[in-house]
């Protein structure tokens, strides 16, 4: 039996919920409002820091030392009322006797929130936030590790579901599973570090039960 990495935004819910669009948006607010900027430089701050660091966050807390308390506290006050109960996912994923593990860049309290609007709060064994990754986010390869020693996983035995094809090589790199919820942009011809690619997270999940990934 493996066990399974679940992204949590974009992933556990779709894209087109535009949840995570609040967020950015919640993002580029913060920072002009702390940085003292206009709303376009600070987008191109949040921007910078998430590609030189893996997370806004991280760049905020390395170059502006930043408290990521305040930070995931108002980036997270965001309306969930387009994510809808998921009972079809729910059931696929109480098949799975594998442990069930959300591994996200977020905060353990937006997880919480968003499993409980889908119905998973009671199917998902663990989350491994941010907080528990003392605010070193994926991709960072210490992260994927320490994810693994918490949970006493093996990385042969393992599957990765994420929406970020980034994420997903630290992890092939490690011998973990791999399967991309897709995107548009993505072609997997030139990426030969996933796996499988999935339409969602419940055509994913139905396809592990079945055994074909």
């Amino acid at each position: 039996m493996q066990d399974l990495l679940i992204d949590l935004d974009n992933t556990v819910y779709p894209e087109d919920s535009n949840i995570f669009a609040q967020i950015d948006l919640k993002m580029k607010s913060f920072i002009a409002k702390n940085l003292n900027v206009s709303l376009d430089e600070a987008y191109k701050i949040q921007k910078k820091y998430f590609v030189n660091n893996g997370t806004t966050l991280r760049g905020l807390m390395l170059y502006h030392n930043v408290q990521p308390e305040n930070f995931l506290n108002y980036v997270h006050e965001i309306n969930l009322t387009s994510i809808k109960e998921n009972k079809e996912l729910s059931n696929e994923l109480k098949k799975y006797n594998g442990k069930k593990i959300i591994f996200t860049n977020g905060s353990d309290e937006h997880a919480k929130k968003v499993l409980r609007k889908i119905g998973l709060d009671k199917t998902i064994d663990h989350i491994f936030d941010i907080i528990k990754a003392d605010y070193i986010p994926k991709p960072d390869i210490l992260t994927y590790q320490k994810v693994i020693k918490e949970y006493s996983l093996d990385p042969n035995k393992t599957i990765m579901i994420d929406d970020l094809p980034n994420n997903l090589k630290t992890a092939k790199n490690l011998g973990i599973k791999t399967v991309l919820i897709k995107k548009d942009f993505f072609n997997s011809k030139t990426h030969n570090y996933i796996d499988i690619i999935c339409d969602n997270l419940l055509d994913a999940v139905k396809k592990i039960n079945k055994g074909n990934i």
